[in-house]
Order: structure tokens, then sequence, then C-alpha cells
């Protein structure tokens, strides 16, 4: 790592100095809107990969076979006759 003549060990400490300061400002916690856009941007990454692989499943899937069954078990209403007439209690009577 070091250099084995002085002024390459200064040399070495100089740079080691110089990229310390540059790292130290240049890696920086991102503020909370940064984040929050980050998440947006990942959020949406997701949703349109998730939305490709459902469309090309569903294009690639086999058309279903529809079997048509019989009608069973059909229920009707009450059946009336149709030769009763409703008489009330009145013309019962006479």
């Amino acid at each position: 790592m070091f250099s084995s003549t002085k002024t390459g060990h200064l040399a070495h400490i100089l740079t080691t100095a110089l990229l310390g300061q540059v790292a130290s400002n240049e890696l920086t916690p991102p503020d909370p809107g940064q984040i929050e856009n980050y998440g947006h941007l990942i959020i949406q990454a997701l949703v349109a990969i998730v939305t490709i692989w459902a469309t090309v499943r569903k294009a690639l899937q086999k058309p279903e076979n529809v079997v048509k069954s019989p009608v069973v078990g059909v229920v009707a209403g009450p059946v009336v006759p149709a030769d009763t007439t409703a008489t009330s209690a009145a013309d019962a009577a006479e």
C-alpha cells in the first residue's frame, strides 16, 4: 500500500485525505423526498413487471373448452288449473 519513498508516502496520505473528504461530502444520506421518489419508482416498476407477466401469461393460455350441459331440474311456478273459479263467502252463501 505505502510507497517506499518519503514523497510517495506523503502523496498517499494526501490522496487518502482528499478521497476521504470527497467521500464524506458525496455520501450523505438522501433527504426524505428522494427516498419517497425512489419508493414510488420501485413500486411502479414492480406493478409494470407483474402486469406484463400477467398479460403474457393470459395470451399464452390455451382457450377453455366450453361444455354445454342439458338443462336439468327447471323449477316452474305454481300451476293453477284453468277450470276452477274463485268463490267468495258471499257467493257460497247464495
